[in-house]
């Protein structure tokens, strides 16, 4: 049985193949149900339903897991750089996502995800 750090790992790195696929379903589940993301030019915060409506086919990303930590059992903080393939070249964004559930038997949620250009 994986670890909770390796299933915080490659769900991670499911949501960069996920959001360049544009996959709704993929969100739906993953998603909490009050969930905000800060966008990366700091002017937009989307909410659940204005995420899923944005999602479509996009540029390739590739996840870079800077942490990883787990706080009790039931709530887990990711910090990432995402890569964007872009026609001016790669593209990088710092991500910081927060994930909740209610026990140990449930999947993690995604409650909230904060975005910025990587300096």
């Amino acid at each position: 049985m994986p670890s909770e750090y390796e299933r915080l790992r490659r769900l991670n790195l499911d949501i960069g193949l996920a959001e360049t696929r544009g996959d709704t379903e993929f969100f739906e589940r993953l998603l909490a149900p009050a969930f905000a993301m800060r966008r990366a030019n700091g002017m937009r915060v989307d909410d659940r339903a204005s995420f899923l409506a944005s999602l479509g086919e996009s540029a390739d990303r590739a996840t870079e897991l800077r942490s990883i930590a787990v706080f009790e059992s039931n709530r887990a903080l990711v910090d990432c750089t995402v890569t964007m393939s872009t026609p001016n070249g790669p593209t990088r964004f710092h991500n910081v996502r927060l994930f909740t559930r209610r026990s140990a038997r449930d999947d993690w949620q995604l409650l909230a995800w904060a975005n910025e250009p990587a300096v």
